[in-house]
């Protein structure tokens, strides 16, 4: 497709290897050997950038103060009393089912430990005074934490030549820091099948001393194929002493949800739901963060009175956020100027329910007036463009988010620790949505340091390439 007026990023500069052709494509095909050489479960079914996407080290405390701010924001209001909260979230189906019938908010530990992923994108240069824009929040079953580790670890062993040119953000180390002061066994939830971004998960966590059960619970009421899936258990899902223990004995420290859940999920296991919630075993990434995960945030978010309570100023943050409002407030400007907006439902996710273009223009006339509370409106913006090749795909210039993995402890209103761990981008030249499994390409980033490779957290260093 052709992108008028999206800012093209430049690439960096390619290692002395890959000056000719031959040489990039006998590099294409190591990436895929290597992916293959890994064994996981359909690894090569969805394309991969073959070189990283480049920053400047530069922005990154750009992007980490912008992810702090939003996060920051989002714990506090969960944090609120429960009045001001439901006065403060508007009615909407997940939403009321999680505070009516779930009863989450009842259900507090005064402490949310977890990890999410942010989706953002770069408009522009990345500099200081360009902070990202804030898209959307991914906050449990969210894709790509294991992968993007995986990726650019693939990168680094292809050519450890240029080891100390580029600095990377290792998201798995740090999920596994982050699960441990939980503790060392974890119970991850799933329906019934896994992928590899999932086995990876498991397979590196049981290196560092880290065990990840998989589990389909019985109460499910699925059946997975312990031939296609042999890492996971099926068992049933008991309670002792208000903590959770699984038939075969299993005794996690915490358990984690592995899967986006929406209002169907939340109904049809709804009854374990509710076990999970009053028993005395942690989670690893609350049910209530579903509150902070639905599109409405984006609308609460751009509310600078609720800037102010929330993050003591209401200039935080300004910079990020795309003018958002609900579509019942502003139909008639959104149905005049429909190429200046993004109409999202407040509890899609995985690029699913929004709507952009002539789509946008479709859904809107087949909108009941009664479900206009479900509907939200943002603005539209460039997302950046840069060049790309993947090993499904050949060279093409792509738009692109970027996704940014969080790992957070929030307790007593405030962080008790918050990291960056990583980054992934998802990028397509096919629409609009740049969602991996619409057609597009999952690609690791990487940083140029201006001086030197140190960074702050567990980094590593890969080829400036691409």
């Amino acid at each position: 497709m052709p992108y008028r007026l999206h800012h093209l990023e430049k690439n960096g500069p390619l290692a002395p290897r890959f000056k000719k052709r031959s040489m990039v494509t006998d590099h294409k095909i190591k990436v895929w050997n290597a992916f293959v050489d890994s064994e996981l479960s359909d690894i090569t079914e969805d394309d991969c950038a073959i070189f990283p996407r480049v920053l400047p080290a530069s922005y990154l405390p750009v992007i980490e103060k912008t992810a702090h701010d939003i996060c920051l924001f989002a714990f506090r209001l969960l944090s609120l009393p429960a009045v001001e909260i439901k006065a403060i979230i508007p009615s909407g189906p997940v939403r009321d089912f999680l505070i009516d019938e779930l009863e989450v908010l009842k259900h507090r530990s005064g402490r949310l430990i977890g990890s999410l992923r942010l989706d953002l994108a770069l408009v522009g240069l990345p500099e200081v005074n360009n902070p990202p824009k804030f898209l959307e929040i991914n906050e449990i079953g969210f894709d790509g934490l294991a992968r993007a580790s995986m990726i650019q670890q693939t990168l680094l062993d292809l050519i450890p030549e240029l080891q100390g040119k580029i600095i990377f953000r290792d998201t798995l180390e740090h999920e596994l820091k982050n699960m441990q002061k939980l503790g060392t066994h974890l119970l991850r939830l799933q329906e019934d099948s896994y992928n590899w971004d999932e086995e990876h998960l498991v397979q590196s966590a049981q290196k560092k001393g880290v065990e990840i059960q998989l589990l389909c619970p019985k109460q499910f009421g699925l059946s997975p194929d312990p031939i296609d899936f042999p890492m996971m258990a099926h068992e049933k899902i008991l309670f002792q002493n208000k903590k959770i223990v699984t038939e075969s004995g299993f005794k996690p420290a915490a358990y984690q949800m592995s899967f986006a859940l929406n209002l169907e999920d939340y109904q049809k296991y709804s009854p374990l739901f509710k076990q999970l919630l009053k028993s005395r075993t942690p989670a690893y990434g609350s049910f209530l963060m579903g509150l902070a995960a639905s599109k409405i945030i984006l609308v609460l978010m751009d509310d600078p009175f609720l800037r102010k309570k929330l993050l003591g100023s209401s200039r935080r943050l300004q910079g990020s956020l795309l003018p958002a409002f609900p579509l019942e407030s502003e139909l008639e400007r959104v149905e005049k100027s429909p190429s200046k907006y993004v109409l999202k439902h407040i509890d899609g996710y995985g690029g699913e329910l929004v709507y952009i273009g002539r789509d946008l223009i479709k859904k809107l006339k087949h909108i009941p007036p009664e479900q206009y509370r479900e509907w939200i409106v943002q603005q539209r913006t460039r997302l950046n463009l840069f060049a790309v090749e993947g090993i499904l795909s050949r060279p093409r210039h792509v738009i692109s988010d970027l996704g940014v993995f969080v790992h957070y402890d929030f307790a007593h209103n405030n962080l008790q620790s918050f990291k960056v761990g990583g980054f992934i981008t998802r990028a397509t030249n096919k629409g609009y949505k740049v969602n991996v499994s619409g057609g597009g390409i999952q690609i690791p980033i990487v940083l140029t340091p201006a001086n030197s490779c140190r960074d702050s957290g567990v980094s590593k260093s890969i080829p400036l390439v691409g």
